[in-house]
């Protein structure tokens, strides 16, 4: 794990996913940076996002964690070209690990979009828990997503 910067969010920005994956496909990264996105800010990158790197040097993915009240809202990226090669366990364990150092026995939440049976189930693996359904807006639209906990 590492520092997530700006070189490494432009290539998140050029990762494609396919199918009803496109979804997480982030917009360019003029757009990106017009927006305001918390991942374009040089702050929010430091103290929200680690990256991901294996021992290539190469970006695998990111994590994002948000102190809420009750819990730190976890955010996870993965290269699509990595996606669905049994990556899931360890990303997770990278996930408990670094929420651990950064905030102690806190509760861990994620969200997902209901359609994506792959990341549930990774989740669910890693002893993630379905606590509450619910519809928000994105910056696509609306979509159903699932809230998963985990208590450290």
């Amino acid at each position: 794990m590492g520092r997530l910067n700006e070189y490494h969010v432009k290539e998140i920005c050029n990762w494609k996913y396919a199918d009803e994956y496109s979804v997480y496909n982030y917009p360019k990264w003029g757009m990106v940076i017009s927006q305001n996105w918390a991942i374009s800010i040089e702050s929010k990158r430091e103290n929200e996002f680690v990256a991901i790197i294996n021992e290539l040097d190469n970006l695998c993915g990111y994590i994002r964690f948000i102190k809420k009240d009750d819990c730190i809202l976890v955010g996870i990226g993965l290269n699509p070209l990595l996606c669905g090669q049994g990556l899931g366990n360890n990303i997770m364990d990278l996930l408990k690990e670094e929420c651990k150092n950064r905030y102690g026995n806190q509760k861990i939440s994620l969200e997902v979009r209901s359609f994506n049976k792959r990341a549930i189930k990774c989740y669910k693996k890693a002893g993630f828990k379905i606590t509450d359904t619910y519809s928000k807006d994105t910056y696509i639209g609306y979509d159903e997503f699932l809230r998963t906990d985990f208590y450290i």
